[in-house]
């Protein structure tokens, strides 16, 4: 069973991104959190196969910056991917040099998520 943690500080965000990552891989265990802290702790516990990570959470502009850059240290080989509003070049290069595997701008689309799930998904 492959593991998704789903971190946005928006219920209805991760309402829908549980849906679809639970109708693009019906195997999985959907995670959530709705700060960096939350997520931390999550990701410790249950040491996912994917994360799905929001920036911008009630700690702070740079949160999930944050989150991905503790995580990266402590599990390189950690697949995070960026579901943000935050759209500037500054900011996805910035999460590039940290090690993100993907960064998608909200609005998105279902497809969109899919095809990260898709590719970072390995099925068994």
């Amino acid at each position: 069973m492959k593991k998704i943690l789903i971190v946005d500080d928006s219920p209805f965000i991760r309402m829908v991104l549980k849906n679809i990552v639970e109708k693009t891989i019906p195997d999985s265990q959907v995670i959530e959190a709705d700060s960096g802290t939350t997520a931390l702790k999550q990701f410790k516990k249950a040491i996912p196969d994917l994360v799905l990570l929001d920036i911008i959470m009630p700690e702070g502009e740079n949160e999930g910056v944050d989150v991905l850059k503790r995580i990266k240290d402590a599990v390189p080989e950690a697949k995070i991917i960026m579901i943000t509003a935050v759209g500037h070049d500054a900011m996805i290069n910035r999460c590039k040099e940290l090690g993100v595997e993907d960064y998608i701008v909200k609005p998105f689309d279902d497809a969109q998520i899919e095809q990260v799930l898709n590719k970072y998904i390995k099925r068994e």
